[in-house]
């Protein structure tokens, strides 16, 4: 590990965590309920690339970025894991990405074997396993398609549109942005400048309000969805 976690705490049983966990949500699963809580503070690295893959987590609250620094020095990222993802599960010996927060974070971490012996001995456990892996699957086919065949305005609508889904508590008027403008664009493959201008010219279009740069209202969402549409 590269980074210490300001709190850790291992719950011992099934029992004991339904009593640690009864006021966060998303430690109701059957595997966060197994795991260990542990807390980092806002841009503290979770884990590096080429480190060895000891744990998976998910998150609770806060949110991390996963990103690979390419051979030219260029950031991209990969995917922003918020409340209710799992990161880090990694079948091979070393993580491929590294895993920084990009607020204070609060996650469920779990051994690698533990992670395993779960997904033999727990039906409920391996779902939950499985509808990640199929989660993440979708996500980076997603995310291709996205960076391959996209205009600017369309990512940066289809990430919106993202996050808007992936908000179970949103009324579907709120986003919330959690990465910087900077952290938008390596994850779109687009330049902060043309970011920017992206969010004004939906904003211009009365699609879209920004009150502040940590937050997104949207005015419509059936525009919004339409923005993120290739044209015809």
């Amino acid at each position: 590990m590269t980074a210490l976690a300001l709190q850790t705490r291992t719950i011992p049983s099934f029992a004991a965590a339904s009593a640690a966990a009864s006021c966060l949500t998303e430690t109701r699963s059957p595997l966060a309920m197994l795991g260990t809580i542990s807390r980092f503070d806002r841009n503290a690295t979770v884990f590096s690339e080429g480190d060895d893959a000891a744990y998976s987590y998910k998150v609770i609250s806060g949110a991390v970025r996963l990103s690979k620094i390419m051979s030219d020095g260029r950031r991209q990222i990969a995917e922003f894991a918020l409340p209710g993802d799992f990161f880090g599960i990694d079948w091979l010996d070393e993580y491929a990405l590294t895993a920084e927060t990009l607020s204070d974070v609060t996650v469920v971490r779990f051994g690698r074997g533990r992670l395993a012996q779960l997904g033999d001995e727990n039906r409920e456990a391996r779902a939950e396993i499985f509808s990640t892996l199929r989660h993440d699957l979708w996500a980076a086919q997603n995310h291709l398609v996205i960076l391959g065949r996209q205009s600017a305005l369309e990512r940066v609508a289809s990430f919106l549109v993202q996050l808007l889904d992936r908000d179970k508590n949103s009324d579907k008027t709120n986003i919330k942005l959690p990465m910087t403008r900077l952290d938008i664009a390596d994850y779109l493959g687009l330049t902060i400048e043309t970011v920017c201008r992206m969010l004004a010219k939906l904003k211009q279009k009365g699609i879209i309000g920004i009150p502040n740069r940590h937050a997104i209202t949207v005015r419509s969402l059936a525009a919004l969805r339409r923005a993120a549409q290739p044209e015809q």
